[in-house]
């Protein structure tokens, strides 16, 4: 604590010596208690003997690792965090001090030597408070802050596919400030606003509006200088005035107009960013009371209905992801460099668009597209539904002026947006409730009508947009469809329900439909899990292969129609929703990359599709541990290779002799290949303009006998999963599990039973959506053979483990419908009890087994067993019914 005050009297002996305002970071070394604390506005409100408190830096949210856990919920209530800070004087008379929050989820109260302050109420917009008043000068200054993440139907979201992490995960500052000053005092935005009315290739005309504010007792005369600073720090235009100010007055407007002749224009290939550096100066010393320097990036841009997007008079195609702010074991606690990163990972892929959903995020996200060319639209967390009250709506339009006034300034930002399918959690039923669901219907689109107009009110320059579900008539019908000048649809036609095609046939009914209007396809994916895999793929198997074929059949419909302006992958990264279950239980997997990154294959399709320079990379080149059965009479597997290219065609070497050729169609180029058990190593090869470009692949292949008295290499293992066409790869433990097969002589395999297939009103689902407990690997056991009768190996004679695992997947316990499946609901079946025998070889190993009773339900259960084989008997496995029909879900054998 000594070296912290220390570095903190450091910091602030610092501002003394300038005039200008100093700004530093707090983050370090807060005390952390989850809990709400009875407090009295005394200076010692927080001196509760019984709580313990817990050391934290900021960025913090308690809600990391309570998310991820195996028990359905999390915290959403109180917690507190308080620092003490040694503050000197104040460096000039009348000084201001402020604390500014960049993001606190979602009302925070701050108290400042037990004193309450003020409260700022939503989670994603800054905020700042004054408390000049409330500080004592060279000596300790206690920082409290209660932040509460409750359900507050007052305040948006109320409700989302997304984990609403609690706690104050953005930067914390301290701002000093002289008495006359860039007023703040506008929803904490800069108070300087810049507006390009005018752009063309042979001038820019730039508008600089600029708030002051003069704390002082005494009427005061200052100079603003305005300057606009190229690239290379050249001042190309500069226009001082002289400001009279008032006394106490505040938000005193001016404004500058500058004319840029045959400007450098910002564009996602030459993102040029020049500054508007504006500073107060004393009219008597010329000293600099304030400064800011904001980015400016000079360019126009039109949307059309029918031709789509243009910048600077070029026609460009939007195409890019969505974005949360979500990391693996971090929650929404992220630095600076972690959202840096992130947009260059978008940057890289070939994206020029991004959708900040669905709320504002860190400022470095915009100050990186801006820097790196990336155009954005950003809205506020409308989300599901809306509350009917007063409070609701005052809540949405300060948000929505605050998000606004805020990121102004931001040239790659070309669109606000407002409202998230909306009408997707409806709190009337259309049917049977009519009349209330019109009233509620109308409000929607009254409280829409007035978020537009403010936000029109505040900027007559961008566009603005609604975001939708696939359930077009509920919002025209509504009269929402009519309200923003673009319109966004969230469209997920061969993963949530329906076929691939229907997407095609979506998109023109759209364009029909709303002819006059630009439309963007702000959302569309599929989950993959990057382990699983299948070599027939379907709809809900979350495996690589099917999200590719999702991917592929996407781009090819987007890129093809004019009229779509473009299109927002849902989504950037795999994200954290609590009250998902699936393949990676609170995770949503729509992410072309993982929680902590890891390129799927999706983002290199889209980086080969849309990278100006050359790209070859192996597709599935994660997937290092792969396995199969050898073809009757082979000792190798046949399964397909593919390799993303922008050239025309692909060689590719396998182990280091036999070379193959495919053409490149629609950036892919498709092999069949015979694996070999063992390593399998890969050379893909392309040329473009005589240069060669390369990429390698190591795979290590199990392979798995077809018959064993014909398989050449030494029986050593198999883990097989039941019910299922799906292969999954555990990287922890070096396995592959591969799908079942049924059993013929001298082989391996089931007998007997049938899949287990959810059924949903859309059809039967190849696996489980629950939640496995006790498992870190959910899918090996979200899929099962039910009413199995044997389960047979041929193998050779020996001493063997076998492991069977099961999980009763049959389940009335109660979960939370997640409506995010667009009408894709399970029916909910009658659930019978099930008892059952095992018998390996004619003995019993399990009697009576009844995993729901002994074990629980959507509990992953394992069990090993020694078995000596004999004079070719070779393995079976009987499966006796008493009650309800058995099952299955894994099998392992391993030799010893």
């Amino acid at each position: 604590m000594n070296k912290y005050i220390l570095l903190i009297t450091l910091v602030i002996s610092f501002s003394v010596s300038s005039q200008s305002r100093q700004v530093f970071t707090i983050n370090n070394n807060w005390e952390f208690y989850k809990g709400n604390l009875e407090v009295s506005k005394t200076e010692t409100f927080l001196e509760h003997n019984d709580v313990k408190w817990q050391s934290v830096n900021i960025p913090h949210t308690w809600n990391n690792i309570d998310t991820t856990d195996d028990t359905p919920g999390y915290y959403r209530g109180i917690a507190w965090y308080k620092k003490s800070i040694f503050i000197e004087s104040a460096h000039t008379p009348n000084a201001k001090t402020l604390i500014y929050f960049e993001g606190v989820n979602q009302v925070a109260d701050l108290y400042v030597n037990g004193q309450w302050v003020g409260q700022h109420k939503g989670g994603y917009t800054r905020f700042h408070f004054d408390v000049t008043s409330f500080l004592k000068y060279n000596q300790q200054n206690t920082f409290a802050v209660k932040v509460d993440n409750s359900y507050n139907e007052a305040i948006p979201p109320l409700s989302a596919d997304f984990t609403f992490f609690g706690g104050i995960y953005r930067d914390v500052f301290i701002m000093e400030l002289n008495e006359v000053h860039f007023s703040m005092d506008d929803h904490s935005s800069s108070g300087i606003y810049i507006s390009t009315p005018e752009v063309s290739k042979e001038l820019a005309t730039v508008e600089v509006k600029y708030l002051l504010n003069n704390e002082g007792s005494k009427n005061k005369t200052v100079q603003v200088v305005s300057q606009i600073v190229d690239k290379q720090g050249v001042v190309v235009l500069s226009l001082n005035k002289k400001v009279r100010l008032s006394k106490n007055e505040k938000n005193k407007e001016n404004t500058e107009v500058f004319s840029i002749k045959n400007p450098q224009l910002w564009s996602p290939d030459n993102p040029y960013l020049y500054s508007v550096i504006t500073q107060i100066k004393d009219l008597k010393t010329g000293k600099i009371l304030d400064e800011s320097s904001e980015p400016l990036g000079l360019r126009w841009f039109k949307f059309d209905s029918e031709k789509g997007f243009f910048l600077n008079g070029e026609h460009l195609k939007l195409i890019g992801t969505n974005r949360h702010q979500d990391y693996l074991k971090k929650g929404n606690a992220l630095s600076d460099e972690m959202h840096v990163r992130d947009i260059r990972l978008l940057k890289e892929m070939g994206g020029n668009f991004l959708r900040i959903s669905h709320y504002p995020q860190d400022p470095t996200v915009l100050e990186m597209c801006d820097r790196l060319g990336i155009l954005t639209s950003v809205e506020i967390p409308i989300v599901n539904a809306i509350t009917e009250s007063e409070a609701f709506t005052n809540n949405c339009l300060a948000m929505a002026e605050e998000m606004v006034k805020q990121n102004y300034n931001h040239p790659s930002l070309v669109i606000w947006a407002y409202m998230n399918e909306v009408l997707l959690r409806l709190p009337f039923d259309q049917k049977t409730e009519k009349e209330r669901y019109e009233i509620y219907a109308k409000n929607v689109t009254k409280l829409a009508s007035k978020i537009e107009s403010k936000i029109r009110s505040l900027d007559f320059y961008r566009s603005t947009m609604i975001v939708n579900h696939g359930a077009i008539s509920r919002y025209k019908d509504a009269g929402l469809t009519s309200v923003p000048m673009i319109l966004g649809w969230n469209l997920y036609q061969g993963w949530y329900g329906g076929k691939l095609s229907s997407f095609d046939s979506n998109l023109d009914d759209l364009h029909n439909l709303f002819p006059n209007q630009s439309l963007i396809i702000t959302e569309y994916g599929a989950d993959v899990h990057p382990r699983l895999h299948s070599m027939k793929p379907e709809r809900f198997d979350y495996t690589v292969e099917y999200g590719n074929k999702y991917h592929e059949h996407y781009i090819k419909a987007i890129q093809s129609r004019s009229f779509i302006v473009g299109a927002n992958i849902w989504n950037l990264n795999d994200f954290y929703s609590e009250s998902r279950g699936y393949a990676l239980p609170r995770t949503n997997l729509k992410g072309i990359t993982t929680l902590d990154r890891e390129k799927k294959d999706t983002w290199w399709l889209y980086k080969t599709a849309l990278s100006k320079t050359p790209v070859i990379k192996f597709g599935q080149n994660q997937w290092k541990i792969r396995g199969g059965v050898a073809e009757a009479g082979k000792d190798f597997c046949t399964l397909p290779v593919t390799v993303y290219s922008n050239g025309d065609s692909v060689e590719l070497w396998h182990n280091n002799n036999v070379v193959y050729n495919a053409k490149v169609v629609d950036n892919i180029a498709r092999f069949s290949i015979p694996f070999v058990n063992g390593k399998n190593s890969f050379i893909a090869k392309m040329k473009v303009d005589s240069k060669e470009y390369i990429d390698v692949l190591d795979v290590d292949f199990r392979l798995a006998p077809n018959n064993f008295s014909e398989f050449k290499d030494e029986f050593y293992g198999l883990n097989v999963l039941l019910g299922t066409n799906r292969i999954y790869e555990d990287k922890v433990k070096s396995q592959v599990w591969i799908p079942e097969q049924p059993y013929t002589k001298g082989s391996w395999g089931y007998v007997g039973g049938e899949r287990f297939r959810p059924k949903t009103r859309f059809g039967s689902l190849p696996s489980s959506d629950l939640d496995i407990i006790d498992s870190e690997d959910d899918p090996i056991y979200q899929t099962q053979r039910v009413d199995i009768q044997k389960f047979k190996l041929d193998v050779p004679d020996g001493r063997y483990v076998i492991s069977l695992g099961w999980a009763e997947l049959e389940s009335d316990k109660e979960h939370e419908k997640l409506i995010y499946n667009l009408g894709d609901d399970r029916i909910l079946e009658a659930v019978t009890d099930r008892v059952f025998n095992v018998l390996i070889n004619g003995n019993y190993i399990e009697k009576n087994l009844n995993l729901a009773e002994q074990f629980g339900v959507e509990k992953a259960v394992s069990k090993k067993y020694e078995v000596l084989v004999l004079n070719g008997e070779g393995i079976t496995l009987d499966f006796e019914a008493i009650k309800g029909k058995p099952i299955l879900n894994t099998f392992q054998i391993r030799r010893l």
